[in-house]
């Protein structure tokens, strides 16, 4: 894999300073507001939300200072001041996935004033040699397509692209199909869990679930399954779609108090296109007027997901770079 040019004195640099998380917090939010507001859906308002009120928080603060390089959030990372305020910043989060150490490169913004002078570049390469000095194994970064500016910077600096993923948000646009008799929708059942299973780990591979913690075998049909969905007071709801005795895909529904409720989406390379539609729209009817997010590698059924009545929000291309070398 390509090694990552990082220039010997890049911490030295004048305008480059160590993020304070005591005081810089503020500056950075409006920075990442300014930056990326018109990219926001509900989940990047929250994330600006919560970074103001943890810059008012003297408690949550105290927590910060002692918190910085093991928690999973951006306590750390690198800001760029120009005329004494804050014009570049980079963040770093740390996570641990499986005994190993990843580092998450997020929230690389530039105020429009002062692009394409290198300051993006020099943040990034000095999150970079931080992340290796601290031996990270591995650092990722997710970038949306349709910025090729930062897409080529980064492949620039040695990531190179591991996946693409797409985020669906459901709207109110979309139309039951005529009864098709070669369809049939169920209750998920037992004996579809190992085809269940085997397209879940495919679709979220475990070299991405270090960020989002994913546990599938919450899925998994059995009596400590159901006690625990008891215990959390946890609502689950599966269907599965069949074709002429086929098993074509299989989604689920869990609850968790979000203004936007994940629906996770089970099916393989040759699954109906139409099949795939019809099952979503079954779970909206009977889930009613709620909203909902899909998460789903790009290019696998975009089109039976838009017909079912979701709208691509965003699609982040995920790189990773070599870390320490051990």
């Amino acid at each position: 894999m390509t090694s990552i040019p990082i220039p010997a004195r890049v911490e030295a640099h004048p305008h480059l300073r160590a993020l304070n998380v005591l005081r810089d917090l503020p500056a950075v939010a409006d920075l990442i507001e300014l930056c990326f507001a018109h990219y926001y859906d509900e989940d990047g308002e929250e994330y600006i939300l919560q970074m103001r009120r943890a810059g008012r928080d003297e408690s949550w603060m105290r927590w910060a200072s002692t918190a910085i390089g093991s928690a999973s959030m951006p306590l750390t990372g690198y800001v760029w001041t120009e005329g004494g305020r804050i014009v570049g910043n980079v963040s770093l989060i740390v996570f641990h996935h499986r005994r190993r150490k990843y580092n998450m490169l997020a929230n690389v913004a530039v105020h429009p004033e002062f692009r394409h002078r290198g300051i993006a570049r020099a943040l990034a390469e000095r999150a970079i040699l931080h992340a290796r000095e601290r031996k990270a194994e591995e650092i990722w970064l997710t970038v949306r397509d349709d910025n090729p500016d930062a897409l080529d910077l980064y492949a620039d600096l040695g990531f190179v692209e591991r996946a693409r993923r797409t985020t669906w948000t459901s709207t109110h646009d979309f139309r039951a199909p005529a009864a098709a008799p070669r369809f049939q929708v169920t209750q998920r059942r037992v004996q579809h869990w190992p085809a269940q299973k085997k397209w879940l780990d495919e679709l979220h591979p475990d070299e991405l679930r270090w960020y989002r913690g994913w546990n599938f075998d919450s899925l998994a049909p059995g009596f400590w399954n159901w006690l625990y969905l008891i215990f959390m007071d946890a609502n689950l709801k599966q269907w599965s779609i069949l074709s002429d005795g086929k098993l074509q895909a299989v989604l689920s529904w869990i609850p968790n108090g979000s203004r936007r409720e994940p629906l996770w989406l089970a099916l393989g390379e040759d699954s109906d296109p139409e099949a795939v539609t019809r099952l979503l729209v079954q779970a909206r009817r009977e889930l009613g007027a709620r909203k909902f997010i899909l998460e789903h590698p790009s290019g696998r059924a975009d089109e039976s997901i838009r017909a079912a009545g979701f709208r691509a929000e965003r699609t982040l291309v995920w790189m990773s770079a070599p870390g320490a070398t051990k």
